[in-house]
C-alpha cells in the first residue's frame, strides 16, 4: 500500500514541476525534492519518499496561492 501512495505522491509532484505554471525558483526546489522522493522510493524507504513529496507539493499549494 505505502509504495503505491508513494508512487502516486512522487507522480502527482511530478505533474506539478511539469506544469510549470509556479516561479523558476519553487519550480526547481520541488525538482530537488522530486529527484530526493525518487530516490527515497528506490532505496525501499516509501514512507520518506512520501513524506519528502508531500512537503513539496504543499509547497507547491502555497506558492501558487502566493502568485
Amino acid at each position: 500500500m505505502s509504495e503505491d501512495l508513494a508512487t502516486d505522491t512522487i507522480r502527482k509532484l511530478a505533474d506539478v514541476v511539469a506544469s510549470n505554471t509556479l516561479p523558476d525558483h519553487t519550480v526547481e526546489l520541488l525538482r530537488v525534492s522530486l529527484s530526493q522522493a525518487r530516490t527515497a522510493q528506490a532505496a525501499g524507504h516509501d514512507e520518506e519518499a512520501i513524506t519528502i513529496a508531500d512537503q513539496a507539493l504543499q509547497t507547491a499549494e502555497k506558492a501558487s496561492g502566493d502568485q
